[in-house]
């Protein structure tokens, strides 16, 4: 334990020299790996897949997205970020019509490939992207848009997780070779 003596009026009892400021820092390197597929693999939206891959929890969550089954597509997350999730859209007040007006814009007009796959430690990515079907004359091109989903294997399945929510791999991966810095705490 350690004890601080001051005078009544707030001075230090002992003078010390003006503060250097220094510092520590600590460096974490999180390797991961990027593989495209070749060709991008189609998602037929309507049939349901199965989650012994990534691949195909990942067209899982597409298809409960698809089909507006948001109980369905909760399911498919593990039980902790089930529990995250239900936590915090309670505290937002968030419903589940909020995700099903999403989903809607994002399949509306739209066909879905899984074009990306990217491996670090025990997680899996998978990058769906969204892309405009056909064109309407005269219209303005939609551009495509990417959905990234994190998955883990859980007792020989894979399930989507929140586990890297806040991970500088998933927030950064498309900046190869980035660093990324944070104060942990200053005086």
């Amino acid at each position: 334990m350690v004890f601080c003596y001051t005078l009544s009026f707030g001075q230090a009892l002992y003078k010390t020299s003006a503060p250097d400021k220094e510092k520590v820092v600590e460096e974490l390197i999180y390797y991961y790996e990027v593989s495209s597929y070749t060709p991008p693999i189609p998602v037929d939206v309507t049939k349901t897949a199965n989650n012994s891959t990534p691949e195909g929890a990942a067209m899982q969550l597409l298809e409960a997205m698809h089909s507006q089954d948001f109980d369905r597509w909760l399911r498919l997350w593990t039980p902790e970020s089930q529990q995250m999730m239900k936590t915090q859209y309670q505290k937002n007040g968030t419903s589940p019509d909020v995700f099903k007006s999403g989903w809607s814009k994002a399949f509306n007009g739209r066909t879905v490939t899984l074009t990306k796959k990217v491996e670090s430690g025990p997680y899996t990515f998978i990058v769906a992207t969204f892309s405009p079907a056909g064109g309407a004359v005269g219209a303005a091109p939609a551009q495509p848009l990417d959905m990234e989903f994190v998955f883990k294997q859980v007792d020989g399945v894979w399930m989507a997780t929140q586990d890297l929510a806040a991970d500088p791999v998933l927030n950064s991966w498309k900046s190869p070779n980035s660093v990324t810095r944070r104060v942990v705490r200053s005086k």
